[in-house]
């Protein structure tokens, strides 16, 4: 038995089959194959419904001539009931074929999907670190052709997983570098780069200096922080301070303190603040003359003079100011030396000192302690 197309409605069909379960036509007896291409067809075409080949006419038997009745039926010949017609027969072997052919195709889908499935689970093995991932492949899969081989990646991986777990505990570069270079092939990698990305991030945003941003840019150039890292290195790049910054503010600073503490002098003072200082000392809104003040509060009456001295300490940084213009604060040690009507008593002390000044080198804010 084998399965061809029905020549008259063209779907599959069993040659053993009596008549198409599909259009109904004769199929038993009366098939013929093309000479040309080999398909069948039936015997009442003349021409191929498949390549249009010319089929030749098929050569009648004569039908063999019935014997003449020349005794009545006797009693048992009139009772012998007349054969039954194997057509119910072909038709029930016809479907039955087309529930066989059914069923293997569900198995054989069945089979398939299942198959595929388990491909798809396995290549997801590749992405991941799960050792419960590995566990359930293994348990769904027991006759997988992948068997062997996720069993025996699984150990591996139990094995790192406990060597990366005391990584994570005592965390800092130099373990990372030692993971890796134990598990060049292991699919931590990534976060492996990613924490040591963190780390160089963290400790240059410690030092917070221009050099330590720069170090980091280049060796990180596409790291999570790069975008970042660039912002920061220009804003210290733009608040970095010059030895011209450093010696105008220096100036501003000695010029107030020979005004204002020294001299004393009104006028000079109002050239070295704004209108009013925000806070001097503790004084809100201090003008010249509030400072003038402050400077004769020292002036005991053996007190001949006071000359201050700015000491070497001298920092200067950049710093946004509450109108969002650009200053600079700065703090350095200032020596005070106090004459007096006693040339051998001699006082002298030293302060700390911090100031805020203005983009125009005014002095906004200063605390002297």
């Amino acid at each position: 038995m084998s399965m061809i197309k029905c020549p008259e409605c063209g779907e599959r069909v069993s040659t053993m089959a009596g008549t198409c379960p599909h259009c109904g036509i004769n199929i038993s007896g009366n098939l013929r194959q093309c000479p040309n291409c080999n398909e069948y067809c039936l015997n009442t075409q003349s021409q191929c419904p498949y390549c249009g080949t010319e089929l030749p006419a098929l050569t009648e038997e004569p039908a063999e001539p019935q014997a003449e009745q020349t005794a009545p039926k006797t009693a048992e010949a009139q009772q012998k009931p007349a054969t039954k017609s194997r057509k119910p027969l072909i038709i029930a072997m016809s479907v039955a074929t087309v529930i066989m052919v059914i069923i293997c195709g569900i198995y054989y889908l069945d089979y398939k999907n299942n198959k595929d499935r388990e491909e798809r689970e396995y290549a997801m093995l590749e992405n991941t670190s799960n050792p419960e991932y590995y566990n359930d492949f293994l348990a769904k899969y027991p006759k997988s052709i992948h068997f062997q081989e996720v069993k025996e990646r699984l150990k591996v991986l139990l094995n790192e997983g406990e060597e990366w777990d005391k990584m994570m505990q005592n965390l800092s570069r130099a373990e990372i570098e030692k993971f890796m270079n134990a598990h060049p092939y292991s699919m931590r990698l990534h976060d492996c780069q990613d924490l040591i990305d963190s780390l160089d991030w963290s400790d240059a945003k410690k030092l917070n200096t221009e050099e330590a941003i720069i170090n980091y840019l280049n060796t990180h150039p596409n790291g999570k922080y790069a975008e970042e890292a660039a912002q920061k290195k220009n804003d210290l790049s733009m608040m970095k301070i010059t030895d011209q910054d450093k010696a105008i503010i220096r100036g501003a600073l000695e010029n107030f303190f020979t005004a204002a503490m020294s001299k004393q002098d009104v006028a000079m003072i109002a050239e070295s603040i704004p209108e009013k200082m925000e806070n001097f000392c503790g004084t809100q809104d201090a003008t010249p003359d509030q400072i003038v003040a402050f400077a004769k509060n020292k002036m005991a009456s053996d007190v001949m003079g006071l000359h201050y001295t700015i000491e070497g300490d001298f920092d200067v940084r950049k710093q946004t100011l509450s109108d969002n213009t650009t200053g600079y604060a700065v703090t350095f040690s200032l020596q005070e030396i106090i004459s007096r009507s006693d040339t051998n008593q001699p006082s002298t002390k030293t302060y700390q000192v911090s100031a805020l000044l203005n983009a125009e080198h005014k002095i906004t804010r200063m605390s002297i302690r």
